[in-house]
């Protein structure tokens, strides 16, 4: 009979299976478990990361907002091309040696430099130096994670180099593409380079500091419009997504699966357009009355609103060029220029105002109690102070108040500064008041502040002399202002004393013309207005300056129009004091030796709607280099012609003195060389030359002998002996010294 008890050998086995059982069935709860993470609660995930092997997405990059003139005009634009991608770590192609076998996607491998020269061959360089950043940004991708996404690494390709690389494309490799894009484009050229700036990639640094806002190989604005309202014009770029195979080309006919597996493409939403309240027309004539001028700078502002309706710089650099890679010699040329082809005048540099600053030192007089404005000065042509002489242009005899300023009488100012009238504190007050010393707020190209000296300023500065009033009082020493600046303070003296907040930006619209941002005329709050009483008395002697026979600028009135205005010539002729010789090397048409010539005008002056201050830097006279530019805008601006046109003085000779004028010789003169742009003209380093300068002019006196025209007009401004007068004879021993702070010319 069979027992039905278990043998002692299963009985012993039973917990080993039981354990057995157990592990098994928790080896198959974990990967149940495992199962349902990757299925259920990772599915999504991971479906996205299959969905990366056939999915590409590129960036659509925005158009850039546009630039408008007043009139609509385009100022910049953009136009189609092409931009080279590269991918540094592409990924390659495993070939196996079995038939049967197919070939696979391996491991990413850097580029070679042998296909780095391949592709360098097919681009053209504008020198050495050129293909050496275009193959070392290469390489430096490849040594890097991001090298396996393709970069930018040429923009705008010609024609040429477009079907050179198109057609070499499958021999060379998968990891070139070529994909269309938009450059920037400025239809005006130089005539708004400064205004409206230029586009550049942004720099390592800029890239750090942007918080992921940009990429490698991004353009942004580098000055002008197109840095400071960058966040307006660049726009917001999109993202379209397309199906690509294993060496990530483009599928022509991809599966209906896998497109319906593309994201949803993300439209770029382009820059939002700038309207200026430049006027294209205007800047067209101040740059042709600046055609036979190397470097200087013209601002034309309405005084009522504070628009800026021209403002122009010379020389200057076609901003189209900044779109195509410059080289390394033509950068030099234009660093290392004398005539600063990088600096925009308007803004950027501050300059001595000459006796354009008279006008403050007036209205400072007027502030004291004590001073008598009908009270006059007697001008024997200079005033002894500190053991040193201060020299006027010419004897002018007794003057008040509003001749001083007709005359451009520097003595008269002198006396007011010795009779400690017009103190260091006194005049910065009211230069201050008149938006001197501080940034307009235009906000453009780092806008310097200028300078504004006080007692203490000289003292730390170490330059505190006796003589630091007086030469302050005529717009020299250590006073120093922008000419947009000027531009400011005179369109104050214009509208009756409110001193504006100058703009240059309209309006800011959507490319579907709604309205993001208007400008409006801001009066400056914080700065007391000039007295309706000072401003008449200086707005008497500015009319006079232009339309009174003894005034500075009589020879360059209109006759159509009545202008007030102020000359300035601002000594700084950069004359070795030993050798008399220049210090600075010669440049075609740019006399170092020179002072800078400044005119500060408005028109009409009883009811004025335009003020245009014009500044040539080593012009000479002002009344003879910059007044004659400030009229041509004037006229232009207000749409004047005179029927009996003023007879104009031939170029270099300086203006006549006071009972002279009939005299005035009207000779011709030879024109001076036009002014070619900063790229392909004379200006610049390197450039074409101009050719041997015009002939000095030889001027007929009053008594019928011939003078030979001074190409440097010292103190006097090219004196000529007043009628009735005894010629002085220099003494032996004595010469005459070009001091940089010393008197102005008027």
């Amino acid at each position: 009979m069979t027992s039905l008890r278990e043998p002692d050998d299963l009985r012993a086995l039973r917990p080993r299976l039981q354990a057995m059982v157990v592990v098994v069935l928790l080896a198959f709860l974990v990967l149940l478990g495992r199962l349902c993470q990757l299925q259920v609660l990772e599915g999504e995930h991971y479906v996205r990361r299959a969905e990366r092997n056939f999915i590409d997405t590129i960036e659509a990059p925005a158009l850039r907002g546009r630039i408008f003139d007043a009139q609509g005009r385009p100022l910049a634009s953009n136009r189609p091309a092409y931009t080279l991608y590269v991918t540094a770590r592409p990924r390659v192609v495993v070939e196996t040696d079995d038939p049967g076998a197919r070939s696979q996607t391996g491991s990413r491998v850097p580029l070679s430099d042998a296909q780095i020269d391949a592709l360098a061959d097919l681009v053209d360089f504008v020198d050495a130096a050129d293909r050496e950043q275009f193959v070392a940004a290469i390489v430096r991708r490849r040594d890097r994670d991001e090298g396996i996404y393709p970069f930018a690494v040429r923009g705008n390709l010609t024609w040429q180099e477009f079907a050179r690389i198109q057609t070499r494309k499958d021999a060379l490799g998968d990891w070139l593409e070529i994909r269309e894009s938009a450059r920037r484009f400025y239809p005006a050229g130089e005539l708004t380079a400064f205004v409206t700036g230029y586009v550049g990639e942004i720099t390592p640094e800029g890239l750090a500091n942007s918080a992921g806002s940009y990429r490698p190989g991004d353009r942004v604005g580098k000055t002008g419009m197109e840095r400071q309202w960058e966040n307006y014009l660049r726009g917001r770029p999109g993202k379209r997504s397309r199906v690509v195979d294993v060496h990530h080309h483009p599928v022509k006919d991809p599966p209906r699966d896998a497109l319906a597996a593309l994201p949803p493409d993300e439209d770029p939403i382009p820059g939002q357009d700038v309207y200026l309240t430049l006027d294209l027309d205007l800047q067209r004539v101040a740059a042709e009355a600046f055609a036979d001028k190397p470097a200087g700078a013209l601002v034309a502002i309405e005084p009522d609103t504070g628009r800026i309706v021209a403002m122009l710089s010379v020389p200057a650099i076609d901003p189209n060029r900044w779109q195509q890679p410059i080289g390394r010699d033509q950068y030099k040329a234009w660093s290392e220029s004398l005539l600063k082809p990088f600096i925009d005048r308007t803004v950027q540099e501050h300059y001595f105002p000459g006796s354009t600053y008279k006008v403050v030192s007036a209205l400072a007089a007027l502030d004291d109690p004590t001073f008598d404005p009908e009270k006059t000065i007697t001008c024997d042509g200079y005033v002894n102070y500190g053991g040193r002489r201060f020299k006027c242009t010419h004897k002018h005899g007794p003057v008040n108040l509003e001749q001083a300023i007709v005359q451009s009488c520097n003595v008269y100012f002198y006396t007011l500064a010795i009779d400690t009238v017009l103190s260091l504190e006194r005049m910065e007050l009211f230069a201050r008041r008149l938006g001197l010393g501080e940034r307009t707020g235009i906000g453009i190209n780092s806008e310097a502040k200028g300078r504004i000296p006080t007692e203490a300023f000289e003292a730390r500065e170490g330059t505190y002399q006796r003589g630091v009033r007086l030469n302050s009082a005529i717009g020299q020493g250590n006073v120093t202002a922008t000419v947009l600046q000027v531009a400011v303070l005179y369109a104050a003296i214009a509208n009756g004393g409110r001193v504006m907040t100058p703009y240059i930006v309209d309006r800011i619209e959507t490319p579907d013309r709604r309205l993001v941002l208007q400008n409006k005329p801001q009066v400056r709050r914080d700065l007391e207005p000039v007295l309706p009483a000072d401003r008449d008395r200086i707005h008497a002697g500015l009319t006079g300056v232009v339309n009174n026979e003894l005034g500075t600028a009589y020879s360059e009135r209109l006759g159509a129009v009545v202008v007030a205005g102020k000359t300035g010539t601002a000594q700084v002729g950069a004359l070795d004091k030993k050798t008399k010789t220049p210090k600075i090397g010669p440049i075609p048409g740019f006399d170092f030796t020179q002072d800078h010539a400044w005119f500060a005008g408005y028109a009409p002056a009883d009811a004025p709607k335009i003020v245009v201050v014009a500044f040539v830097e080593h012009g000479g006279v002002g009344a003879d280099a910059a007044a004659p530019i400030v009229m041509k805008v004037i006229e232009s601006y207000l749409g004047s012609r005179s029927e009996t046109p003023q007879p104009r003085r031939p170029g270099g000779v300086p203006p006549p003195l006071p009972g002279q004028r009939n005299k005035d010789p009207l000779g011709d003169s030879a024109p001076s060389p036009d002014r070619a742009v900063a790229l392909t003209g004379a200006r610049l380093p390197g450039d074409r030359p101009l050719g041997p300068p015009p002939p000095k002019p030889e001027e007929t006196g009053p008594s019928g002998h011939v003078a030979k025209t001074s190409p440097s007009p010292g103190p006097g401004g090219g004196k000529q002996q007043k009628p009735g007068t005894k010629k002085k004879k220099q003494q032996p021993g004595k010469k005459k010294q070009a001091s940089k702070k010393q008197e102005v010319l008027p």
